[in-house]
């Protein structure tokens, strides 16, 4: 008799356990049916952040949490703006910059590691995604020597990060010399990976970022963006 009281609470608590699993999934669907097609129209409308399936994060990989859509998309404003004003900042200053030197002079090619401090940003996504520091390989081409060394010509430039969180990747760069070719200033352009919920749907994302930082031959590999 026992076993047969058993039997049926087990059975009955196995009804309840799916009845409310059916119940439950429609109420999240009609969720996602409401909040991706915002979320997919806000990416789409942006140059800074594209949605890829989640399953492509990799391990480790950050998620923060938006309690609606609207915050989400907030957050994406601020971020283009914060950008717009590094910009604004990086071409006043790029004025005053020398151009490359033409020269005849004999050429000789090199590699510098250096370790650059990532600038923090208090936009939650970026802060997010951004890792403390990156390594950069700078592959250069330089003229003369000691006090005298110039730079001639870029010729390659290669980041990655070993820093939480460690999902940095480069899609290309930019540079420019000055000081007369002693100094060079790189942008590094690339994008981070993360997890986003937003309400209680979980979505994945890659979010655009720039590294900007200057480097002079002969001074310090440590350096910090601008």
């Amino acid at each position: 008799m026992k076993k047969l009281i058993l039997s049926l609470f087990l059975s009955l608590f196995a009804v309840s356990a799916i009845g409310s699993t059916v119940f439950a999934s429609p109420e999240v669907n009609e969720a996602s049916k409401e909040i991706l097609p915002k979320i997919e129209s806000i990416s789409n409308n942006s140059d800074y952040i594209d949605l890829i399936d989640i399953n492509e994060l990799p391990e480790g990989a950050p998620v923060i949490n938006f309690d609606t859509v609207e915050d989400f998309e907030q957050a994406i404003k601020e971020l283009e703006n914060e950008d717009t004003e590094l910009n604004l900042y990086e071409d006043t200053e790029s004025s005053s910059l020398s151009t490359p030197l033409i020269t005849t002079m004999a050429t000789s090619s090199t590699t510098d590691r250096l370790e650059v401090w990532v600038k923090p940003s208090l936009n939650p996504i970026k802060s997010a995604t951004q890792p403390v520091t990156v390594t950069v390989d700078l592959s250069y081409r330089y003229n003369g020597s000691g006090s005298s060394k110039t730079f001639s010509s870029i010729t390659g430039v290669s980041s990655f990060s070993l820093a939480f969180p460690t999902t940095w990747v480069q899609t290309g760069y930019s540079s420019f010399f000055y000081n007369f070719n002693k100094g060079v200033t790189i942008e590094l352009l690339g994008y981070n990976r993360l997890g986003i919920v937003i309400g209680e749907q979980p979505i994945g994302a890659q979010v655009k970022d720039e590294i900007t930082f200057s480097y002079a031959l002969g001074g310090s590999k440590t350096l910090f963006e601008k």
